[in-house]
């Protein structure tokens, strides 16, 4: 069953706790955080501090989206903060296998990042590790960007990858999802659709 997550990047932060409320009631089951350090990505973004306070908020689940450089020094206080799925980028880490053991270990579901310059094999080895995949359809870092065609081709090529072997992973989509270009990760077989900029515009 499509399921859809608000990222709250492009919200506005004075208001995160009624815009939550009306996200509960529109048929969304998931929050998106992305959470950036300046150095992966050039942008400052979400805390564990400010995930923990909304934590409260809401029984919705959070997937804590690590745009960080080596994720896995910070993966435990993202799990305290709150974290139900916390998604890593194998690029931004030397220790992507053993952050995602980790995870497991500690029951918070696994997810990778599969960036516009990353083909699906470069991320095959991983996948056995994972719970979900986010297909990047735009360059992580800033909202308000251009979908990247090319990176829409990736979500069929994932689920051809998955139905072959068996294996139970969801595909999420995060970058530009409007009205038109959900349809057409939906066609290609995305499971999760992550709504930003326009659905806060």
């Amino acid at each position: 069953m499509l399921e859809k997550y608000a990222s709250l990047l492009s919200a506005d932060a004075a208001d995160y706790r009624s815009i939550i409320k009306k996200i509960e009631t529109s048929g969304f089951t998931g929050l998106h955080f992305d959470v950036m350090d300046g150095h992966f990505v050039k942008n400052f973004a979400f805390s564990p501090y400010i995930i923990k306070s909304l934590r409260k908020l809401t029984a919705l689940i959070f997937n804590v989206h690590l745009e960080i450089q080596e994720p896995g020094e910070f993966l435990e206080i993202f799990i305290d903060a709150g974290a139900d799925i916390i998604t890593i980028h194998p690029a931004a880490t030397k220790t992507a296998e053993r952050d995602l053991k980790f995870l497991r270990a500690k029951n918070i579901k696994t997810s990778i990042a599969l960036d516009p310059e990353i083909e699906v094999n470069d991320i095959l080895k991983y996948l056995p590790l994972s719970d979900n995949v986010i297909v990047m359809t735009v360059y992580p870092g800033f909202g308000h960007q251009k979908i990247i065609d090319k990176s829409l081709k990736k979500i069929s090529e994932l689920k051809s990858w998955i139905i072959k072997s068996g294996a139970d992973i969801t595909i999420s989509v995060d970058g530009s999802i409007n009205d038109q270009t959900a349809d057409m990760a939906i066609e290609q077989g995305a499971d999760i659709l992550i709504y930003g900029s326009s659905i806060f515009s």
